[in-house]
């Protein structure tokens, strides 16, 4: 199989799960009772999902890891003595899938997301486990294009500043990375998201637009309909209820949304 690079550009390579195939997981967290839940739901549930070890810190989880070979793990953030985020710097490029498992922290969450990586917020639900499987099942990176697109993660989790994250986007069989500062607008189709850059470029997400909304408007952009979020250093001025892009492009303003746009543009 090849893999073509340009750049930061890195062709993706789409695999599909059979649905009834054993998957290989470990469980890391420093909690055994979240570890004793966990592992309950994936064997009422999931009993494709086998479960092959656990561990409680970074150095069990190298140690299980070498051990297993596992598929997928379900990694804990925040542990006593390490984290996740060091135990993957720790492999530098490691041979499966991750699932982070979290708490609600803002910075962690914003590089996963950013990463367009999965993870599971604490207390795990059930459904929430069951998509996160569903989106295993269906496509993962492999070879080249997962190690460039998990180097970008460590990258992400290493900024001081989110501004300084890079979202990682696909367009067709590529996958790219790209600044917020690069993207004038976002625009909602169903339950995808296209994203536009200064220089013409579009992007299609499976994420949500609310997804988007999330992430970035803590970055600086701005809700301006229930279909449409624009980065406010695009914008040139208003007119005739629309918004104006440096590059011309009239995005249209909700009147729920009106008054609101006009104060944050005011500066209020």
């Amino acid at each position: 199989m090849r893999f073509l690079v340009r750049g930061d550009r890195v062709l993706r390579v789409v695999y599909l799960h059979d649905q009834h195939a054993m998957i290989k997981a470990l469980i890391v967290d420093d909690s055994a009772d979240n570890r004793n839940y966990l592992r309950t739901l994936l064997e009422t549930a999931h009993p494709e999902v086998k479960v092959m070890g656990e561990g409680a810190n970074v150095q069990e989880a190298l140690l299980a890891i070498a051990r297993h070979s596992p598929d997928i793990v379900f990694l804990d953030v925040e542990m006593p003595g390490g984290t996740g985020f060091d135990l993957l710097r720790k492999l530098e490029i490691w041979p499966f899938d991750v699932v982070f498992c979290t708490a609600y922290e803002r910075y962690a969450v914003q590089a996963i997301r950013f990463s367009a990586l999965d993870y599971l917020l604490k207390p795990v639900q059930p459904d929430e486990l069951a998509e996160a499987l569903e989106r295993f099942r269906a496509a993962h990176l492999a070879g080249h294009a997962r190690q460039v697109v998990q180097q970008q993660f460590l990258s992400n989790i290493a900024q001081r500043d989110e501004q300084a994250m890079k979202l990682t986007l696909t367009n067709g069989d590529r996958t790219y990375f790209v600044s917020p500062a690069e993207l004038t607008h976002c625009t909602a189709d169903d339950n995808y998201t296209e994203l536009h850059t200064a220089d013409g470029r579009r992007f299609v997400s499976a994420r949500t637009l609310k997804g988007y909304e999330d992430m970035l408007v803590p970055l600086g952009f701005l809700r301006v309909h229930r279909s449409s979020l624009v980065n406010r250093t695009a914008i040139t001025h208003l007119d005739d209820g629309h918004v104006v892009l440096k590059n011309n492009t009239r995005v249209e303003i909700s009147r729920r949304k009106k008054e609101e746009v006009l104060k944050v543009l005011a500066g209020k």
